[in-house]
């Protein structure tokens, strides 16, 4: 697997879409709603985070399913926090946190759940859940989805038959997930991959959704591209084009386990 992507051009990335996210992330606040509706009926400690939460979509429904719990809803996008405040997500009990997941400022054992949807494929998986063990309290949760190696597979296809620069970032596979988990000591996680395909009536239509939700951001692409690359990856999408429009497949991870 590729080194972690570089956190500052992500944050940055995340920070230009905050306006933009909620109207784009189709596919992600359909998981992030699936997820709720995994949320576990009590915690050992009333302490939850949201872990790299964006504007925050789902904090009325993680209220309304633990309506005693403190959440903290953590981003690295100072901009993504301030869209939740904004938009009246945040409160006494869902409080904000810029911070980095993989090093969280928080105590050991601090947290009863750590909930996440489509925010830790930038990070390296074993460094993650690690910290997540770290913060969580025994019998405490972890709910999380997350995209896999795979995902915008027609993307990058139609990228390779013109140019072999990285134009699609190596996503973490289901095996590293499935490591990490076990090497940070969550034996019994169930792991679950579904595969799930957008379709869409162009490509620009493509660049602009990933764009749309700060997912555009590519470790190590380098330069702009040019206009002839563009107009010769377009014409190899259009190959895959159905009766639907222009696929693009998502390889989406569910991970629940507890602490023991």
């Amino acid at each position: 697997m590729q080194a972690t992507a570089d956190k500052q051009l992500v944050g940055q990335h995340f920070s230009r879409a905050a306006r933009s996210y909620d109207e784009h992330a189709i596919l992600q606040l359909a998981v992030g709603r699936s997820l709720v509706q995994r949320l576990p009926a009590q915690l050992p400690v009333n302490h939850a985070l949201d872990l790299g939460c964006a504007t925050a979509p789902f904090a009325r429904a993680q209220q309304q399913a633990l309506p005693d719990v403190h959440w903290q809803a953590v981003d690295l996008s100072p901009a993504m926090l301030a869209e939740a405040a904004v938009r009246g997500r945040l409160n006494e009990r869902y409080q904000p946190l810029c911070a980095d997941a993989e090093q969280l400022p928080l105590a050991q054992a601090s947290q009863g759940l750590v909930f996440s949807c489509f925010a830790l494929q930038w990070c390296d998986p074993q460094a993650v859940l690690q910290e997540i063990s770290r913060v969580l309290a025994p019998a405490g949760r972890v709910l999380l989805a997350v995209p896999l190696g795979g995902s915008l597979q027609e993307l990058q296809q139609s990228w390779q038959a013109v140019n072999q620069r990285p134009h699609v970032n190596a996503l973490p596979t289901f095996n590293d997930w499935q490591n990490a988990a076990f090497k940070a000591g969550f034996a019994d996680a169930n792991l679950q991959q579904q595969v799930m395909v957008e379709y869409y009536d162009s490509v620009k239509s493509i660049a602009r959704r990933l764009k749309a939700t700060g997912a555009d951001h590519v470790s190590g692409a380098t330069g702009l591209t040019g206009k002839n690359a563009w107009q010769a990856m377009v014409a190899e999408y259009e190959t895959k084009r159905t009766a639907q429009g222009l696929p693009l497949t998502w390889n989406v991870l569910f991970l629940e386990a507890e602490k023991i």
